[in-house]
């Protein structure tokens, strides 16, 4: 016999308010886009355990540019780590679900502290977009994140209604932010 619990409440039961995710070493993605050029437009950037799902180019201006920051200050972490070994059952990892509908503000935070062991400083960045914070713990990691941004960033410019309005790339040396309100 099964049993089914209709929710009368208008409140959900449960908010993730903040979660964390590593970025670390090679990132391989795959990009799809719905609805192109539509107001119903959505892009999907899924790399690693994390989908995003982009719903304006501004959305996808904006987290390029966080990136682009955390690029900047890259050099004080490690070039490249070993990547811990992956999960024997591909679908035991976890994964987060993003989904962007706006510019997010963010900030760039270098950290480190003492290894368990207290015989090495451990280094990283912490980028902090809104609920989600994104631990770069190598340049490879920030590199490859920022390639695949690149990548959505130009496609976010043809299929978003948007689109013109966003199509100055972030990360080039001449970028001016816009003004936030």
């Amino acid at each position: 016999m099964k049993t089914r619990s209709t929710d009368t409440q208008l409140t959900p039961a449960a908010l993730v308010s903040h979660t964390m995710i590593r970025i670390q070493g090679e990132q391989v993605g795959d990009l799809s886009v719905h609805h192109a050029c539509s107001p119903h437009a959505r892009l999907r950037l899924q790399w690693g355990g994390i989908l995003m799902t982009m719903l304006s180019a501004q959305a996808c201006q904006g987290v390029l540019e966080g990136f682009g920051a955390a690029r900047s200050a890259m050099a004080l972490i490690p070039r490249h780590l070993p990547i811990p070994p992956a999960a024997a059952d591909p679908f035991a990892r976890p994964t987060v679900a993003i989904d962007w509908m706006r510019r997010p503000a963010y900030a760039v935070v270098p950290r480190q502290e003492l290894a368990r062991d207290r015989a090495r400083q451990l280094r990283w960045l912490d980028l902090h977009m809104g609920p989600v914070t994104f631990q770069i713990l190598d340049q490879a990691g920030c590199v490859a994140a920022v390639e695949l941004l690149h990548t959505a960033h130009r496609t976010a410019i043809q299929v978003f209604t948007d689109g013109p309005d966003h199509a100055q790339d972030p990360t080039d040396i001449d970028y001016t932010p816009p003004p936030t309100g």
